[in-house]
């Protein structure tokens, strides 16, 4: 197995991460504006618009250019190969969208859905071929490049939503956004790629065969993904109508911010993980998810906190409705990192089949649960059967098959994320109960919360907190010397 250097690996992950952490701050800017200026009924529709944006997305040649970070840049027919079927599945889903918009505006009663969902497909066509640089770019570990192909397509498209959406483009500026931002990082991707493919209009089967199980595996998964993460806009929008779903679906965005964020280091993970040994990738899924449930459980008890009256303050009074339906998601929001973290290691060992599989085996829950929710409690009904299927039992399942695969002991990977959960668990409660006066509350909640789940991790891990950080980023750097 390829050594890799650790600190590549740590600089690799905080580049990543920052770069995402402001990749999403500018798009929370321009969502922001676009809250001020559009009503709740225009996001949903946007929502239904995205069903199938993200639908083709998944088939899209980002997720099929994967197998050229997992199989390494040594046989350049089989890249070749792999770089041609991107293109071609580009141009096809472009026609596909551009086909399926108009059942999608029937489905839900809406006609400007068949315009919106048509344009949006143009992405397609500017991103072809993206997916291979972009993978390129991610096998050679070139992470400061693309933290600036990121970063940049993230302020040119937030200059476009907010001029468009300051010049009366109203709906269409989330289609002027989206085309803008693929036009740019299409451009960029390929600048510091400079890989020169040559095209196949009909990629050689020989080729084709060698990793169609692992590119079907990736679409299985994304696949199952979609059905698990998608089918609730599909049954908000169509029981309840744009406005509900516009509600959810900036609840849920939100929700799920620090998880974008955090999971944008498995892009380093996939790397490192498809060069180490069986017992390295132990190490380093154990620490993945130990930094992980210590971040993320602080980052989203804060936001707990302070939705009640951050939202509201920040995208008006009219998306006050949003705050409860935020809160509960959040719960999902930190399940799902170690989803991600657990995914992302039988991707790097190549078992997307069962990484698919998984996520399958969760839609035969998430589907029922979602509807029975809304028929219950509409909206809020929803978001606690995303919370309880695709949180809890979701993050069981995998950690469940991920130990019988590699054969590891389930509690070794339990063990990482229990002190912070349970941390967590119990200084949340107490801030929230704590009585305190109106406008101090601002200040006091969190600042109890932050104290609060410091000493109990200290207490919690007999005194190894905060020091855990440091040894966590020694024993990287032993494992890999």
């Amino acid at each position: 197995m390829a050594k890799v250097n650790a600190a590549k690996v740590v600089g690799g992950s905080l580049w990543m991460i920052a770069s995402y952490g402001f990749s999403r701050c500018l798009q929370l800017i321009s969502q922001l504006v676009l809250a001020r200026v559009l009503s709740p009924k225009e996001f949903g529709i946007w929502a239904m618009v995205l069903v199938l944006s993200n639908l083709s997305q998944i088939f899209g040649e980002t997720f099929i250019a994967q197998v050229l970070v997992q199989r390494g840049l040594q046989d350049r027919k089989l890249v070749n190969t792999v770089y041609s079927l991107g293109v071609n599945i580009s141009i096809g889903l472009f026609i596909f969208q551009a086909l399926a918009s108009w059942p999608l505006s029937r489905f839900f009663g809406l006609d400007m859905i068949w315009p919106l969902t048509s344009a949006a497909g143009v992405v397609f066509l500017l991103n072809a071929g993206s997916g291979s640089h972009n993978a390129i770019l991610q096998r050679q570990m070139k992470f400061r490049e693309l933290v600036i192909v990121s970063n940049s397509t993230g302020v040119v498209k937030l200059c476009a939503v907010c001029i468009s959406a300051l010049l009366g483009a109203g709906i269409w500026s989330f289609v002027v956004g989206e085309i803008v931002g693929a036009a740019n990082l299409a451009f960029w991707v390929r600048f510091y790629s400079g890989y020169r493919f040559t095209y196949y209009p009909l990629p050689p089967w020989t080729k084709v065969r060698e990793v169609y199980r692992f590119i079907l595996g990736i679409m299985g998964i994304n696949l199952g993904v979609y059905a698990n993460t998608t089918v609730d806009n599909i049954v908000l929008g169509k029981l309840f109508g744009p406005q509900s779903l516009g509600y959810y679906n900036i609840a849920y965005q939100l929700a799920m911010l620090p998880f974008y964020t955090l999971s944008r280091s498995n892009q380093v993970s996939f790397s490192v993980l498809a060069r180490q040994s069986k017992n390295e990738q132990e190490v380093y899924v154990q620490r993945a998810l130990e930094i992980n449930a210590m971040l993320s459980a602080l980052v989203n008890g804060l936001a707990f906190v302070v939705a009640p009256w951050l939202i509201p303050l920040a995208y008006g009074a009219k998306w006050q409705d949003a705050v409860g339906l935020f809160q509960i998601l959040l719960l999902y929001a930190y399940a799902r990192g170690f989803m991600a973290i657990l995914g992302t290691f039988l991707n790097a060992v190549n078992r997307p089949g069962l990484n698919a599989a998984i996520n399958w085996a969760l839609v035969v829950l998430s589907i029922p649960a979602y509807v029975i929710g809304a028929h219950l409690k509409g909206s809020l009904g929803v978001a606690i059967a995303v919370a309880v299927v695709m949180g809890l039992v979701g993050t069981a399942w995998f950690w469940c098959v991920v130990c019988r695969t590699a054969a590891w002991p389930l509690p070794d990977l339990v063990r990482p994320v229990l002190i912070p959960t349970l941390a967590i668990a119990v200084a949340l409660p107490i801030a929230v109960a704590v009585p305190l006066p109106g406008p101090l509350s601002i200040v006091l909640q969190p600042l109890i919360l932050i104290v609060g789940y410091t000493l109990l991790l200290v207490l919690f891990s007999g005194g190894q907190f905060p020091p855990t950080l440091v040894k966590l980023v020694n024993r990287l750097q032993q494992q890999q010397n």
